[in-house]
């Protein structure tokens, strides 16, 4: 994910749009045309996949370069002529056209007369747009002009589509070149949409509008362009945001009409068999004519099938064309092909297999069944993460009669999961009364007060009503106590106090199965992790994510990477974080996990904070933002806008900061050190920097009482950076005996060379955050390391130092932080000479430099003596060293 500076230039959606995850085709094509030994290039692909845009583009680049560009569109009307498409090419020529396809003299001398121009004015590039489409003259005079290199042809063809003959010989001897276009990436549409819509996208965003394209760019951009118009697409909090499923423009739709138009009976007959059902087992469509039309439409990469669990399944291989075909189907039609569906496959020997297609197929007919099978239905749902169609299944089993508790805690989950806490809860009050009836399953009641909680600290943050609700419940149901004192455990953190989750986890002393252990380590992760035992977290979450990774398992493998993540960070091994929260999160947006996605969100923002990547995790807070408010849980928007306030003032950005925090009810802002945090900070930054430390040291006290050292480790590490390091430094060294974390011993280094403002200290830590990829703590450090070098009178290893803190605060996205501005007031060279000591550094001789910077070689030269005392060097050789970036580079 990158970031999208306020200021970056917007393209309009409805203007030309970058070229994005096209540039190794372009090399390869440019360089191959540019070679001299290809005389043909074609660009294949399907339509709309950018063809055409990446000739255009390539002929532009070779224009400028000295090539003249002829452009041929072939089509159906103009192949009915011979000859006629090369009239823009041969329409200078003193040759008889009507002879030049039929006599070869006459073509002969056409190409003498090419091969002269070109000899003047350039090489001719000849495009030829839709070159199948040419007809079978055109085809030959092209070739034979290609062949003798009067001509160079760049092609664009559709897959599937066979090349002219003439053409196919270019490869037989090796001067032809096929270069097949992808889909886009969801990296390529995650870098175009900031773009063209100038702003940051949420990723959950990207990731449907990819989807829903497949990553064709025409797609693309009729739903884009159908979602703006729509409103369905709109800037929320600073982030696009999709609201529900990507739909098609009427142009889009027209598109693809024109394709199925062209289809015969049968074809269109299964097309909308797939269209309504959406799969369809390949055993269900035994006529032969559906059968002959299937492997047609195949051969035609309309449908797909890919074997699953032992037989085949048929589905149409784009979604928009599934989109289309579902439209033009009849309400009546679309009812009759599901119940028609649903009748076959209940009485097929996969029955069992397909329960939740036939309940879902009769739900969308409007005839869903009875209560029992829909709930069987969403029992099997369940096994596939399916928690939408969960939900639906769960909902109408509820409608259609009597339910039992089980299919309601069911559903109730699904609902969390789906970010509808307030629905969650109204069905697991309906559990309770039920379960109250009959309390003979203490392993049930026990599920439904331990899910109860879960919605309460999920929705706003309601821990203090979640634990009051479980008060007890481990006496009162022993037969549980394991799933209770884990459920406690969990409220316990949220409420900063791990050192009774950790007790409470202490009294599980049953035997536990393997399932249970992944789980018990999992929920210990999170206290160890709190109280800084980063060795007994690294080792539970090891454990908990290798059996998440067993085929069976029932932990989520997303919760566990999410864990892995959180306990890496601590660790200082911040890649591997970065790539498990990615994992999680993109495991959550498939399985419609909002949850999940919530927190894999806030946990890469939290890790690209700790990389100082601060616009990167400026981005995923306003997804966590965005997302809350649309999607849910609600209660993860104050906390994505705590850490957003917090950013945004470590980059200066101070009156975005006050906005962001300004919507944070007070109350939420003394409850949670989080939201106190980010308070601080933006309180320091407009003036009132010793309450903010008032506040911070307070509170830092309180969270080591409450045995929570890693955040108070992050207090107290601010409360430093604030301008009170000798009392960070007293509360950080308090801790270093309780606690094993590389990260804390860090912050605990830091705040004590900061306080003693020693020389050496500093320099080391800095190096030490440096290697540790924590480049703003380190570009930090090492500001106020040139600070005391200076205070020293060590000129020359002062402008090192400030400027290794230089190179490394480049990489922060925007920080502006108080430390970072001791830093640069110790640049002793004016810019210029910076300019040029880089430049002579990285390797440039003055002449050159001269040349580049528009100076006299003599100027330059004056400007390096400056520098060289300055600097307190002798000669070039010591410049990288002096600057802060390394060795000397040729």
């Amino acid at each position: 994910m990158s970031p999208n500076p306020p200021d970056a230039p917007a393209a309009r959606a409805d203007g030309l749009w970058p070229l994005v995850g096209r540039e190794p085709q372009l090399a390869q094509a440019r360089g191959a045309l540019e070679s001299g030994q290809v005389a043909l290039v074609v660009l294949s692909g399907g339509a709309g996949i950018g063809k055409s845009r990446l000739a255009s583009e390539l002929t532009r680049a070779l224009e400028a370069s000295g090539w003249r560009g002829n452009r041929i569109l072939a089509s159906a009307s103009l192949s009915a002529v011979p000859l006629a498409a090369l009239i823009p090419l041969m329409g200078a020529t003193r040759q008889d056209i009507a002879r030049i396809g039929t006599d070869t003299a006459t073509l002969m001398a056409f190409a003498e007369e090419l091969a002269a121009q070109r000899r003047v004015d350039g090489p001719l590039l000849v495009v030829v747009d839709d070159l199948p489409q040419l007809d079978a003259l055109s085809v030959a005079v092209l070739a034979q002009l290609a062949a003798s290199g009067a001509v160079t042809l760049l092609a664009t063809a559709r897959d599937g589509e066979p090349l002219p003959e003439p053409m196919v010989a270019l490869w037989t001897s090796d001067r032809g070149l096929r270069i097949a276009l992808e889909p886009l990436s969801v990296a390529d549409v995650d870098a175009l949409l900031p773009a063209v819509l100038g702003g940051s996208v949420a990723h959950q965003t990207v990731v449907a509008l990819h989807g829903a394209s497949g990553g064709n760019p025409l797609f693309l951009r009729e739903l884009v362009a159908h979602a703006l118009g729509t409103a369905s697409l709109t800037e929320q909090h600073g982030t696009w945001l999709l609201q529900g499923s990507p739909a098609g423009s009427t142009a889009l739709g027209e598109l693809i009409a024109g394709r199925l138009a062209e289809l015969a009976p049968a074809q269109r007959e299964v097309m909308e068999r797939l269209a309504v059902c959406q799969t369809i087992p390949l055993a269900h469509l035994a006529e032969p004519e559906l059968r002959a039309a299937l492997g047609e439409l195949e051969q035609q990469q309309l449908v797909q099938l890919r074997s699953e669990a032992g037989r085949f399944l048929a589905t149409i291989a784009h979604p928009q064309y599934a989109a289309a075909m579902q439209a033009r189907v009849p309400t009546l039609r679309r009812i009759d092909l599901l119940l028609d569906h649903a009748a076959r496959a209940d009485t097929s020997p996969d029955r069992e297999a397909d329960a939740v297609r036939i309940a879902t197929w009769r739900l969308d007919a409007g005839a869903p069944g009875d209560a029992a099978f829909l709930g069987d239905a969403a029992r099997l749902a369940l096994l596939t993460e399916d928690f939408d169609l969960v939900a639906r299944l769960a909902g109408a089993a509820a409608q259609s009669g009597t339910v039992d508790t089980e299919l309601l805690l069911i559903h109730a989950d699904a609902l969390i999961k789906l970010g509808r806490v307030d629905d969650a809860l109204a069905v697991l009050a309906r559990a309770r009364e039920l379960d109250a009836a009959s309390p003979d399953d203490q392993h049930r009641t026990a599920r439904i007060l331990t899910m109860t909680s879960t919605a309460l600290i999920t929705v706003s943050g309601r821990f203090e009503e979640a634990l009051a609700l479980l008060d007890g419940a481990a006496e009162r149901l022993p037969e549980a106590a394991r799933r209770l004192h884990q459920a406690r455990a969990r409220i316990l953190v949220g409420l900063e106090r791990p050192r009774e989750a950790l007790a409470e986890l202490e009294l599980i002393t049953d035997e536990a199965s393997a399932a249970e252990q992944a789980e018990l380590d999992l929920n210990s992760a999170v206290p160890y992790v709190a109280l800084g035992r980063i060795d007994d977290a690294l080792r539970t979450t090891e454990r908990a994510l290798a059996a998440a990774r067993l085929h069976d398992s029932s932990i989520p493998l997303r919760v566990a990477y999410l864990m892995r993540a959180v306990t890496l960070t601590q660790a200082c091994r911040l890649d591997e974080a970065r790539a498990l929260a990615a994992d999680a999160l993109g495991e959550a947006i498939v399985l419609d996990d909002e949850l999940r996605g919530r927190q894999a969100e806030f946990t890469l923002a939290a890790v690209n904070l700790a990389m100082g990547r601060l616009e990167t995790s400026a981005r995923w807070l306003k997804d966590v933002i965005a997302g809350a408010r649309t999607r849910g849980p609600r209660g993860y928007e104050p906390l994505g806008r705590g850490m957003l306030a917090r950013v945004r003032a470590q980059q200066g950005l101070v009156a975005e900061a006050r906005a962001v925090l300004a919507e944070i009810p007070e109350a939420l802002i003394e409850d949670d050190s989080l939201l106190l945090l980010g308070w601080a900070w933006v309180e320091a930054v407009t003036g009132n920097a010793a309450a903010a430390r008032a506040r911070l040291a307070e509170r830092t006290r309180q969270r080591v009482a409450s045995g929570d050292l890693d955040f108070a480790s992050i207090l107290a590490l601010d409360l430093a950076r604030l301008g009170d390091a000798a009392t960070a430094a007293g509360l950080l060294e308090s801790m270093l005996a309780e606690a094993d974390s590389p990260v804390l011993r860090l912050r605990a280094r830091t705040a004590s060379a900061m306080a003693a403002g020693a020389l050496d200290e500093l320099a080391a830590v800095g190096d030490d955050w440096e290697r540790a990829g924590f480049m703003l703590h380190a570009a930090e450090t090492l500001a106020l390391a040139a600070d005391a070098a200076r205070r020293e009178g060590r000129g020359r290893e002062a402008a090192q130092l400030a400027g290794r803190a230089r190179t490394l605060a480049e990489r922060t996205e925007g920080a502006s932080t108080a430390p970072l501005h001791v830093g640069s007031e110790l640049e002793p060279l004016t810019a210029r000479e910076r300019e040029i000591a880089t430049l002579a550094g990285r390797g440039m001789p003055s002449n050159d430099i001269a040349s580049r910077l528009f100076l006299s070689p003599r100027t330059v030269n004056n400007h390096l003596q400056s520098a060289y005392t300055k600097l307190g060097v002798r000669s070039r050789g010591e410049l990288p060293t002096a600057l802060g970036f390394g060795e000397m580079s040729a």
